[in-house]
């Protein structure tokens, strides 16, 4: 009897319960592309260097914008593990499309890594490369 009483309690604690973030992610950060690749020719992203980004974050969802090309990436904070966020960005680039997906592993509040996957296409070709990245966040 004692192990009904703690399955049904155990039940109403996971219905009830909410996700709720731990960190909160929001404010300017400074991103340094570490290593980058392409196959394409005539178009490079991720260069080596730094970059400013604004990050905005409501509850787990997330909005990436970069200070130079105003392009923003959106996603979310992953529940399993708040640590980790995904976003994608879609843009015009060069005649046709680039689509990127970023993964973002943050170690504490203040800093840490990602990688992106990014590819291009104008409908009848495409191409596409990688880059990994720190971050390190700017205080006000």
């Amino acid at each position: 009897m004692r192990e009904l009483g703690w399955l049904i309690a155990c039940s109403f604690f996971l219905a009830f319960s909410t996700h709720s973030v731990a960190q909160d992610y929001s404010g300017t950060w400074a991103g340094v592309v570490t290593e980058s690749t392409s196959d394409c020719k005539n178009i490079v992203k991720g260069r080596p260097g730094e970059y400013r980004l604004d990050f905005v974050q409501e509850g787990d969802e997330l909005t990436i914008m970069d200070k130079t090309a105003r392009r923003p990436y959106r996603g979310f904070v992953e529940a399993d593990n708040p640590r980790q966020v995904q976003v994608r960005g879609t843009y015009a680039d060069a005649g046709g499309y680039v689509t990127e997906d970023v993964l973002i592993q943050f170690v504490g509040s203040g800093s840490g890594t990602g990688q992106s996957a990014w590819k291009w296409s104008d409908g009848w070709h495409q191409c596409g490369g990688r880059f990994r990245f720190t971050l390190k966040k700017v205080n006000p």
